[in-house]
């Protein structure tokens, strides 16, 4: 069950679903440690990958997003800002 916000340096409590941003992210199974392998004929039967839940509040999920990478897991990465954003920002600084 989500706790906190998924940023690790902000510890805001995940209270309800109307602030910030929810984040479901599929993830590979993984056995974990000390779990007995499952064989091969129920392998086949489960879903290779499933899905996790991550919550980010209002102030991280404005600067960050959640992505998964097989190598580090679910990791932030900055947020894109929104073309008009941008336009608006290159129309103010005088690039074409």
């Amino acid at each position: 069950m989500l706790s906190h916000c998924a940023n690790t340096d902000c510890h805001k409590p995940f209270l309800r679903l109307r602030e910030g941003k929810l984040f479901l992210v599929e993830t590979d199974r993984l056995t974990k440690r000390g779990e007995p392998s499952v064989p091969p004929f129920v392998r086949a039967r489960q879903k290779p990958r499933q899905v996790e839940h991550y919550w980010l509040c209002d102030e991280c999920a404005a600067q960050w997003t959640l992505i998964y990478d097989r190598e580090r897991g679910v990791a932030l990465a900055p947020a894109k800002r929104p073309i008009a954003k941008v336009a608006a920002a290159a129309a103010q600084s005088g690039v074409a």
